[in-house]
């Protein structure tokens, strides 16, 4: 598929609790070249956000709390750094955001939003 390896090379920041990445996501992602930091717990993401180093995307797990949302939110949006919020299967009955697991659908749309040939997605 052309438009995952759009993914190859990129630095892509999880934010989420240790168990949010699961490990066929991590194996996917690793396959399409891509290099995965993390996942990091909130407090850690804003010392990576702040630090140096540059990231080409975010993945930020839906369930953490909302004043840390919003602070991400705005430190990537005003970066113009693309994220999207996501999901792992076992939290499949919390709605919105992107299911973050291997399966190839998922991985595309993962893709597609954060490196598509349409404007990133920021929100």
């Amino acid at each position: 598929m052309n438009l995952l390896r759009q993914v190859a090379g990129k630095k892509i920041l999880i934010i989420g609790e240790a168990d949010f990445l699961p490990d066929d996501a991590r194996d996917a992602l690793a396959a399409l070249s891509a290099a995965v930091i993390g996942p990091v717990v909130v407090s850690s993401a804003m010392e990576c956000l702040t630090g140096e180093q540059l990231f080409d995307a975010v993945i930020i797990d839906i369930t953490i709390p909302d004043e840390a949302m919003l602070w991400v939110n705005e430190w990537l949006e005003t970066r113009q750094v693309p994220f999207i919020f996501a999901r792992d299967r076992r939290s499949a009955a919390l709605p919105g955001g992107f299911v973050l697991s291997g399966r190839s659908s998922d991985m595309t749309a993962i893709v597609a939003t954060l490196f598509g040939p349409t404007l990133p997605y920021f929100h």
